[in-house]
């Protein structure tokens, strides 16, 4: 409404004498306290977390686990946690402080723990803040004493990095006992592996596998060549016999054409004795027998010569299944020494397994130990915190600019409250709104009379 504003300065005026106090006590009040109040100090101290060339300390292998979103929130929560808290509890020895133990009593009245109850505490008045687009986590620590807040920030700074350093070793060493109970077993893994291998060789007596297969297959091709060759040589030699005493290889032979010659000319020599003599004259029986003997010469050499071949046939077919049987008894021996090899291969690769596999599990056990014993972190103070100079709390100035604008408002209320249990006409809006009347005249803007030595005096009239 366009007269509201009009009606709230109208009731604060004339509620002047409620709205003044009222706001004068807030803005009174606030700096009294303000000023009564114990001064604290504030001490921060920087930290920068290397998660973009972070790597592990033994292996030197990158880790992405720092790239994840959530870690800087959770390394925020380890610096807020009570493992952190009771670290700078220890570090500090403020559990054996005579006013510490006194306030413990006091507050828990003796019951819990110590420990647990002063690291609340101190919690209660650390403040932890990540940068937004960076890597820094700054830790603030309040108190009201500027060296103990400095100290205490440095002690949650180192306490952070001891906890890293604390939880990175917790895991080493269990991987390392885990690495070290597995190590018995792979051991004899190995051992059994090798003593199969062992056995096999010794069992077929097997000096170097590929060496003997190599011998045999030689001896195998050699067999196939000589095979080949009796092969040809026995079908030579068979046709060769096949012919008998009309074989070319007989009948081209010198000695028996010298005997075909002798023995043309015996037979012309007796046809013509048989012509001039008869059959019992001594030059015919000469002739005949003469003949006789070439004929037979001949034939004995003939059947000598066909009997030959025949021979040589027989020992070409009788070499072709020798060579046939030496060649299935060497494929035989090769394929068993394949065999033997195919299995010796597959007990070598157990044992190049089994031997992995220990030599794995010695390098991390190697590593985790390593690990274990390593205390380095990817957390490095930019700054440690210093004596303040001057308290962070309270601060007047802004207390007091507070209580202006509380003031105001407790003030307008309790005048508007004051106006509501009391409600008055404060103008001619106000007089309409309650009589439902039109206002006819506003008194309040002619001048009123003064007053001179106790009579009226009217006022001049214009000429």
């Amino acid at each position: 409404m366009p007269t509201s504003i009009p009606v709230l300065l109208h009731i604060l005026r004339a509620r002047r004498w409620l709205a003044l106090p009222v706001f004068a006590f807030v803005v009174i009040a606030t700096v009294v306290v303000s000023l009564l109040l114990p001064k604290q100090y504030s001490a921060e101290t920087t930290l920068t977390l290397d998660v973009i060339k972070a790597a592990d300390t033994v292996t030197g292998q990158q880790s992405n686990a720092y790239l994840a979103p959530s870690y800087m929130a959770t390394q925020v929560e380890i610096i807020g946690s009570a493992a952190v808290a009771g670290k700078v509890v220890d570090a500090l020895g403020i559990a054996r402080l005579p006013e510490a133990q006194d306030d413990f009593r006091k507050h828990s009245e003796g019951s819990g723990d110590i420990r647990t109850w002063l690291a609340g505490q101190l919690l209660r008045k650390l403040e932890v803040k990540p940068s937004r687009d960076s890597n820094i986590i700054n830790i603030r620590f309040t108190a009201t004493d500027a060296h103990f807040a400095a100290l205490t920030a440095n002690a949650f700074a180192r306490a952070y990095q001891q906890t890293l350093a604390d939880i990175q070793t917790a895991t080493a060493q269990k991987k390392y006992a885990f690495f070290q109970s597995q190590m018995k077993g792979l051991q004899l893994d190995l051992e059994k592996a090798q003593q199969n291998l062992s056995n096999y060789q010794q069992q077929e007596g097997i000096v170097a596998s590929d060496e003997r297969v190599d011998v045999e297959m030689q001896r195998l091709n050699e067999i196939t060549t000589q095979l080949v060759g009796a092969q040809a040589q026995t079908f030579d030699a068979q046709s060769r016999a096949r012919g008998g005493t009309a074989a070319p290889d007989v009948i081209n032979n010198p000695l028996i054409q010298q005997l075909k010659n002798q023995l043309a000319v015996q037979e012309a020599k007796f046809s013509e004795t048989a012509a001039k003599t008869g059959p019992n004259h001594p030059h015919y029986l000469q002739a005949k027998a003469e003949l006789e003997s070439t004929r037979s010469q001949l034939n004995a050499l003939l059947g000598q010569y066909a009997g030959g071949l025949a021979d040589t046939a027989g020992n070409s077919a009788s070499r072709l299944g020798a060579l046939k049987e030496a060649l299935q008894l060497q494929k035989t021996r090769v394929l068993e020494l394949k065999s033997q090899r195919a299995r010796l291969d597959v007990l070598q690769r157990d044992v190049d397994s089994a031997q992995r596999a220990y030599d794995t599990a010695q390098q991390r056990l190697s590593q985790t130990q390593l690990e274990s014993r390593a205390e380095q972190t990817n957390v490095s103070v930019l700054s440690e915190a210093t004596e303040p100079s001057r308290h962070s709390k309270p601060r007047v100035g802004i207390n007091v600019l507070l209580s202006v604008l509380v003031g105001a408002v407790l003030a307008a209320g309790c005048a508007l409250l004051r106006e509501l249990l009391d409600r008055r006409v404060r103008s001619a809006s106000d007089l309409q709104q309650l009589a439902g009347l039109p206002v006819l005249a506003d008194l309040s803007a002619h001048p009123r009379p003064t007053r001179r030595g106790g009579f009226f005096q009217r006022q001049p009239q214009a000429s």
